[in-house]
């Protein structure tokens, strides 16, 4: 059977996985956040946002280009006005005064005429509001991509946060599993002791309700990892209880190698957000210019040609062709145009508001980030002497007691030390890693086109 004091620094040799000054390879969770970016079903559903888009930028240009329309119309007319009835009479007293038939006299000329059946080419000439609501789609385009951008950051941040998650609960539930083999030992000791009359049956007891508590923890711990690993494979599209190695520590030990200067002109640099709010400033205007487009003439230019009468007929004499140029103004709507352009207007000042807002809150979000990672960077080092200390006063006091010299209420105390010391050092590595994912999003560090 394995002593206290041998099976403590197997636990310290699960926790001292790496030294702070360990520098992380590459990028260690980037294989993770690629398949995310590939299979998650919201960032799927903002692409094809972004998509959608662009194909309302293709249907806005073609409000400029021509177009070519095929109509036909036929009628069963009952009633209406016919001018053969007044024409024939007056052509059948003209043939009765020449003696002759050169006059028709069944001209059939019902007016509306029972078929038309043409093609049509229009191209706008002069159109102001189809030209900027061309430009509007644009912008509005460009604001979905970078929503998009703003929703690609915001995934890779939360898969890394999702697997530090996973990862720290699974260290959590090794502590504890490792913890157990020094409770049982505990345990036996006390029943040893009990036996030869050197402790009291409370001894045995309070060894018992320590091992229940850490089984008990332990149990929660197995909890929280499993729905940190499925939240975990959530985010990646996968099944969820797809099984996900977890990373030495070492690989996540991220260097802190920026200046918080640097880190905020990356932000004001890269943000999405940024983007969209100057692509939000351009929408706005160019709502400004379409409310003032409203008001301005239209030209369009229409060529028709086909056949129309009473009967289908495709003689010589029976088409017809017309070149239209149409110009359309509304050049007074009870004052509507100015109420339009008044509300673009104000729109446009609270989204040049807005954009100096997210400014200053992405430089905010940035420097807190930036002093939240140096402060949880630094509580590594002391974690690591907090664990380094109480390890060694637990195998002294371990020592002690096995030899009958220190109370057992001395030993729990060390014990609860040792395993808190270690938790501590986990949350705080793991602390230090999360803030570090958050400076990366806030600060728009990492390379979306990887």
């Amino acid at each position: 059977m394995l002593s206290p004091t041998r099976l403590a620094p197997m636990l310290v040799l699960l926790l001292a996985a790496a030294p702070l000054a360990a520098r992380a390879q590459g990028d260690p969770l980037g294989g993770y956040v690629r398949q995310a970016m590939e299979n998650n079903l919201s960032l799927r559903q903002e692409r094809l946002s972004a998509e959608r888009s662009s194909a309302a930028v293709r249907e806005a240009r073609g409000l400029l280009l021509p177009t070519v329309s095929f109509d036909a119309r036929y009628s069963e007319l009952s009633g209406g006005m016919n001018l053969g009835d007044l024409v024939n009479p007056a052509y059948e007293a003209l043939n009765q005064v020449t003696g002759t038939t050169q006059f028709p006299t069944n001209i059939d000329a019902r007016l509306p005429m029972a078929q038309e059946t043409k093609i049509r080419i229009a191209q706008p000439l002069l159109a102001p509001a189809a030209w900027e609501n061309q430009r509007l789609r644009r912008t509005l385009a460009d604001l979905d991509g970078a929503a998009l951008g703003t929703a690609t950051r915001q995934l890779a941040a939360d898969v890394q946060t999702a697997y530090l998650d996973y990862a720290r609960s699974a260290r959590v539930v090794e502590l504890y599993r490792n913890t157990l083999p020094l409770l049982q030992e505990n345990l036996r000791v006390a029943e040893r002791r009990v036996e030869n009359g050197t402790a009291t049956p409370d001894a045995v007891l309070r060894a018992r309700a320590e091992r229940a508590e850490t089984e008990q923890a332990l149990a929660e711990a197995e909890g929280r990892s499993t729905a940190a690993l499925r939240r975990f494979n959530f985010l990646l599209g996968r099944d969820l209880d797809t099984p996900v190695e977890v990373l030495a520590d070492s690989a996540l030990a991220y260097p802190l190698a920026v200046t918080e200067e640097d880190v905020v002109r990356s932000a004001l640099a890269g943000r999405e957000e940024l983007m969209q709010g100057a692509a939000g400033v351009r929408a706005a205007e160019s709502q400004v210019r379409l409310a003032r487009a409203g008001q301005l003439p239209t030209v369009a230019l229409a060529v028709d040609y086909g056949i129309q009468g009473n009967a289908y007929r495709f003689g010589k004499d029976d088409d017809f062709a017309i070149a239209s140029l149409v110009v359309s103004w509304n050049a007074w709507n009870g004052g509507q145009h100015g109420a339009r352009r008044e509300q673009a207007r104000l729109d446009a000042d609270r989204a040049r508001s807005r954009r100096e807002e997210i400014g200053r809150q992405v430089e905010l979000q940035v420097r807190t980030a930036y002093r939240g990672a140096q402060v949880a960077r630094g509580a590594i080092a002391t974690a690591e002497e907090r664990l380094a200390a109480a390890e060694r006063t637990y195998q002294l006091v371990a020592r002690r007691w096995q030899e009958g010299i220190a109370p057992q209420i001395e030993l729990l105390d060390a014990r609860t030390s040792f395993t808190a010391a270690g938790l501590n050092l986990i949350l705080t590595r793991y602390e230090y890693a999360a803030r570090w994912v958050e400076l990366e999003r806030a600060a728009a560090l990492r390379d979306l086109a990887r």
